[in-house]
């Protein structure tokens, strides 16, 4: 059974000397407060790595990604095992490509949904009984042009780590100049 741990208030404003973000505070069980503070910008970053729209589901993975199991296998000091024993023990993610291993947002995206999904039924619920997150999903401020932005550099960055570089030479900036008369 997962944990439950529920939204009790949130925050906008400088979250760090210039950086505006979002502080979400949670109550985890035993009464214990936890805040979890991110900047504006990784809404549009998350709907440019998996290709998502809904603000309401970008805020949903955004709060659930600090507990995915995203490590190695942590093994005890009196363990002592080979490096080969330990990446033998490792095994491939049950829910699909990490966002650098996947070929497509389509597949990026539903690796993504099917950890978040997990974390939820396996680990930890964060729930919203008063309704407080409706105010980020109605002020998340992403810009369609600088998610578009994004969104080419995740392909950019994909493409290069799938193929060791671009098809084609990236252009020089002076080329995309229009001539002048």
């Amino acid at each position: 059974m997962p944990e439950e741990h529920k939204i009790v208030d949130i925050l906008a404003g400088e979250i760090g000397p210039g950086v505006h973000g979002w502080s979400i505070i949670t109550e985890r069980p035993g009464g214990i407060l936890w805040q979890h503070s991110f900047p504006a910008d990784v809404l549009e970053w998350r709907a440019a790595e998996y290709g998502l729209t809904d603000p309401a589901e970008i805020v949903d993975g955004i709060l659930h990604e600090p507990y995915q199991d995203t490590g190695d296998i942590v093994l005890p000091p009196s363990v002592r095992v080979k490096a080969a024993a330990v990446k033998a023990a490792k095994k491939a993610d049950p829910h699909g490509p990490t966002l650098q291993e996947a070929t497509s947002t389509t597949a990026a995206r539903a690796a993504q949904r099917s950890k978040v999904a997990a974390i939820k039924t396996e680990r930890v619920r964060i729930t919203d009984p008063d309704g407080l997150l409706l105010f980020v999903h109605q002020n998340h401020g992403m810009d369609p042009d600088r998610v578009r932005t994004k969104r080419e550099l995740v392909d950019v960055h994909r493409w290069s780590r799938l193929y060791g570089g671009l098809p084609v030479p990236a252009p020089v900036p002076t080329d995309l100049e229009a001539p002048r008369a």
